[in-house]
């Protein structure tokens, strides 16, 4: 025992002892309770899936990769509560995840302040204006991209009278402003916003406005239990045979807990649909791997924590090491990521994703199993993602006046 000793100190006298360390450990924070809950359970699925192929691969720095999952509630308080401590007791550098842009916000400001590597799995504005720093990144778009790709189809070919109903969410705000800047440049007449409080499960007494404007166009500018609630219910007051629904951001899931009522007069937006046209043979190997493990095949949230997750690791080992914040930024900013949606990158200038939105029509009774959705456009991200020196600018959206309650 004494030799062994000896020679263990010997070793780290020739070889920093944190340097034999092996394998690395990736933190994650998601609301998996609260109105989001199904929608994070399909993003720690992503995740894990991404892991657990890195394993099996070899892992990562000579041992396992580890992540590390907590929930947030969907509360920035509690959020930013189990960021501290996954970085205080695993003495992590690297954290992600989330689901809502405005708790994104205050884990990249802490990230910022205490020289972290974030990278956010939500829709969210870390790329834009006072809130880069230069730490965060997002696997998925920036709130504006969407409703941009939208408005411009629906302002083409959907009519030109709109109103909208949105959640009172800092998100959906951002995605408000992008709607409104669109019906100015494409001839839009905006009839005007209902903002409902997170939460609403009972839309009924926002319909007699919505009935009285008639509007060609209601958007829809709210998510999860929300947005399942909302499409149901003016599915069943005949709203969807009226009026065409258009929603800024939507999920698999949401199209089929709402069955029949998710009709094709219903249109949304995502980044990824599992049975696009992608010409990616990792599309087929991501669909095949993530439906027999979890059962069904994956949504834009869970498309978008896998390939965040993937390219953590990917950056770590391509690095050699996971503390080094700074050089895993250059690696992530200088790598291309073999996606499910094809080869892509991270922007150097705001550490945005460059990738596709894409435009969904409801299938409704004409649904088979999980294809819900019909891909009636991509539209490329050059034709949504802003240029470098505009988002430092927070331009053209952020200028934008949207309506107060």
């Amino acid at each position: 025992m004494i030799r062994r000793l000896a020679l263990i100190a010997l070793i780290c006298i020739s070889i920093p002892c944190a340097a034999m360390a092996e394998g690395a450990k990736f933190g994650i924070v998601l609301p998996l309770s609260g109105p989001y809950a199904a929608m994070a359970q399909d993003m720690k699925n992503g995740a894990m899936l991404a892991t657990e192929q890195v394993n099996q691969a070899g892992g990562v720095l000579g041992g396992q990769a580890d992540l590390i999952v907590k929930d947030s509630q969907l509360k920035a308080d509690i959020a930013l509560r189990r960021v501290k401590e996954m970085v205080e007791e695993e003495h992590l550098t690297v954290i992600g995840g989330n689901l809502s842009g405005a708790i994104s916000l205050v884990i990249n400001e802490y990230a910022c302040k205490n020289n972290l590597l974030y990278m956010s799995y939500c829709y969210n504005s870390l790329p834009v204006g006072k809130e880069f720093c230069g730490k965060g990144f997002t696997s998925a778009v920036i709130p504006y991209q969407n409703p941009d790709a939208l408005a411009t189809y629906a302002f083409k070919n959907l009519g030109k009278t709109w109103m909208s109903l949105s959640a009172d969410y800092r998100g959906f705000h951002d995605m408000m402003a992008s709607w409104m800047y669109n019906s100015d440049q494409l001839g839009g007449e905006f009839k005007g916003n209902i903002y409902h409080p997170l939460g609403t499960r009972d839309f009924s007494s926002y319909i007699p406005r919505i009935l009285a404007e008639s509007p060609d166009i209601l958007v829809l500018n709210n998510y999860g239990a929300d947005q399942i609630a909302a499409i149901k219910q003016f599915s069943q007051l005949g709203l969807t045979k009226k009026m065409k629904i258009v929603i800024s951001k939507t999920h698999l899931h949401i199209a089929k807990e709402c069955g029949k009522a998710y009709d094709n007069n219903v249109y949304g937006g995502a980044t990824y649909y599992w049975n696009m046209k992608a010409a990616s043979e990792e599309n087929k190997q991501f669909v095949e791997a993530f439906t027999a493990k979890y059962g069904a095949p994956p949504s834009g949230d869970a498309e978008a924590a896998y390939v965040g997750t993937k390219a953590v690791w990917q950056a770590i080992a391509k690095t050699g090491a996971a503390d080094n914040v700074d050089a895993l930024i250059d690696t992530l900013t200088s790598m291309t990521i073999q996606t499910p949606k094809g080869s892509e990158q991270f922007r150097a200038c705001d550490h945005a994703r460059q990738q596709s939105i894409l435009v969904l029509r409801g299938r409704g009774d004409q649904s088979k199993d999980w294809d819900v959705f019909e891909v009636v456009q991509e539209v490329p991200s050059e034709e949504t993602l802003q240029s470098c020196e505009n988002n430092k600018n927070n331009l053209p959206y952020g200028k934008v006046p949207i309506p107060t309650k």
